[in-house]
């Protein structure tokens, strides 16, 4: 069965899933991996907390809270953590299970973020689509960290690449090169981030092995 999730044509996405429109329900597309202090979902005035193990649905709107970090993983395998004050939402997910390729399409609109590439990328990539503050990372075979540091918008390639486009100019990034996005201005050319840069941002998405999850709403 393919699961086929987009925020337009819904009564197509619902049949393809064989859920009939009148007791539409939420579709789950990932699980919790771990959480480390607060995390809720919000979807149609609804809003839960985002427990260890529990589900993540299409079109969740996912909230961090400040010092809080949340890793997910979705069905293809894609795994995704947000830093704190994060606010991440899956507008598209496109995936038959088993099978390579499909789509994804993710907007980050607060916070730093962590991707690391599922089957969706496929062999040749091209499949996967990240809406930030700053522009649209489209990203192939990829683990690549974005978010506000040193007064700009950076994004840092780990593994992979990734074609940054704003509105002032695009720029494509190799395993170990980083931009930044300042504003009003084009993105900086592709090139290795000084080391102490990389620390911090990785910091922003690493989860303590002490990780405590502290519910906001269900108390």
């Amino acid at each position: 069965m393919t699961v086929t999730l987009k925020s337009v044509g819904t009564f197509a996405a619902l049949f393809l899933v064989g859920v009939a429109p009148a007791i539409a329900a939420p579709q789950q597309v990932g699980v919790v991996a771990k959480v480390d202090r607060q995390a809720v979902a919000s979807q149609s005035g609804q809003a839960r907390d985002m427990a260890p193990q529990g589900p993540v649905f299409f079109k969740d709107m996912i909230r961090t809270g400040a010092e809080s970090r949340l890793e997910a993983k979705l069905a293809d395998d894609t795994v995704l953590t947000l830093g704190e004050n994060g606010r991440l939402t899956v507008d598209d997910f496109v995936y038959k299970p088993g099978a390579q390729g499909g789509k994804l399409a993710l907007s980050v609109a607060r916070g730093a973020f962590l991707f690391v590439g599922g089957k969706i990328e496929g062999p040749t990539g091209g499949n996967v689509a990240i809406k930030t503050a700053v522009g649209t990372l489209g990203v192939r075979g990829t683990t690549v960290w974005g978010g506000a540091i040193d007064g700009g918008y950076g994004v840092l390639v780990l593994d992979g690449e990734v074609m940054l486009k704003t509105k002032r100019g695009s720029v494509l990034m190799r395993k170990g090169q980083g931009t930044m996005v300042y504003k009003g201005r084009a993105p900086e050319a592709a090139a290795p981030w000084p080391d102490d840069r990389t620390k911090r941002a990785v910091a922003t998405v690493t989860i303590s092995e002490q990780a405590q999850f502290v519910p906001t709403l269900n108390r």
